[in-house]
């Protein structure tokens, strides 16, 4: 078979590339290669647990991740195909030694021992994710989604930064995200989730069906119906509950900045994220300023220039510096309120 055996043990501590999980997914194809499976999961038991692990109960789990692997669907294509697209962290948990932990992982150790996979997407990037229960979404840029590579009574995951779900619907285990001051509760929806680290809001936004929100303490807030979002001003710990349109916060999904009556600021930060940038906002008067509009792929000068139209404001933008590695910082951008153009709004 020649499958090596550190790229079983990688898998099991969640460090696999897509080619490992190929190479393991054939050699688990291959009935021929059961007496060398043997060996490398009875080793992996012992050296996890320091006992062995029954022959009976492995030629058991055999069985049930050979018929798991005659059921597994090819996975669909992406949209998404460019460069950074293709090395951001897309992982489509396999279930093909799920069978194997959820026997013995969950049962004979803790749950806090039970492996958790990660979803990094990197700056200024948009990432495609599926779950192990078939759940969808994306994740948008300088964000990270934690969740076991199993799961078991309920499907829990943890966000930070801004992710859009589209729950598989399943009454009996509930799907629930985690942030760093709220959790999300649902059966089976679409929502969208907001709570960077360096914000003081969280957000979720409802599109379908229906969501509970609780605070971290574990009481319930609101339950939201579509086209409701819920914000928490996480220094205060004061919420609020408002009528929205879904769509604006959703479209980033599908490559498109949609800004519906947004202030400055929101606007500010939605540009900075999208675009991996640092906007800062000089006058403050330009905060009284509303903004509606739909960019679809537009480079950000073209969306500055647009806005400017809109608004009295200019811009410039700051020579950009280097680290001691000889790497380009973060691009920073100031906007300004234009006074000359004042009397033309």
């Amino acid at each position: 078979m020649g499958l090596n055996p550190k790229i079983l043990q990688c898998f099991f501590e969640g460090k696999y590339s897509r080619k490992d999980f190929l190479e393991i997914k054939t050699a688990f194809q291959q009935k021929q290669n059961e007496p060398e499976l043997h060996t490398l999961l009875q080793k992996h038991w012992f050296d996890y647990k320091n006992e062995g692990l029954p022959s009976g109960d492995i030629d058991s789990i055999l069985d049930k991740i050979h018929h798991q692997i005659q059921l597994e669907k090819p996975l669909k294509k992406t949209r998404f195909i460019s460069t950074f697209q293709r090395i951001a962290a897309i992982l489509i948990v396999p279930l093909l030694l799920s069978f194997l932990a959820l026997a013995y992982f969950q049962l004979k150790t803790p749950k806090q021992e039970i492996a958790l996979a990660q979803i990094q997407c990197p700056l200024g990037v948009r990432t495609k994710f599926v779950l192990p229960d078939g759940t969808s979404g994306f994740l948008n840029s300088g964000s990270t989604l934690e969740y076991p590579v199993i799961f078991t009574d309920e499907r829990n995951v943890t966000l930070k930064g801004e992710a859009f779900f589209n729950v598989t619907p399943d009454k009996a285990h509930p799907f629930i995200v985690t942030t760093p001051h709220l959790a999300t509760k649902v059966l089976g929806t679409q929502f969208n989730v907001i709570a960077y680290d360096n914000e003081q809001t969280e957000e979720i936004i409802l599109k379908e069906g229906k969501v509970e929100v609780y605070s971290d303490q574990g009481q319930i807030l609101e339950t939201l119906q579509p086209d409701q979002k819920l914000v928490l001003n996480t220094e205060t710990r004061q919420y609020n509950k408002n009528k929205v349109e879904a769509l604006q916060y959703v479209s980033w999904t599908e490559g498109k900045l949609v800004f519906r009556n947004e202030n400055m600021k929101q606007v500010a930060d939605r540009l900075g994220r999208w675009y991996n940038v640092e906007i800062e906002i000089v006058d403050q008067e330009l905060l009284n300023y509303a903004f509606r509009a739909t960019f679809i792929d537009e480079p950000l000068e073209e969306v500055l220039k647009l806005l400017a139209i809109t608004a009295p404001l200019s811009y410039t933008e700051q020579t950009r510096e280097t680290t001691s590695n000889n790497t380009y910082k973060t691009r920073k951008i100031k906007v300004y309120l234009d006074k000359k153009r004042l009397d033309a709004f």
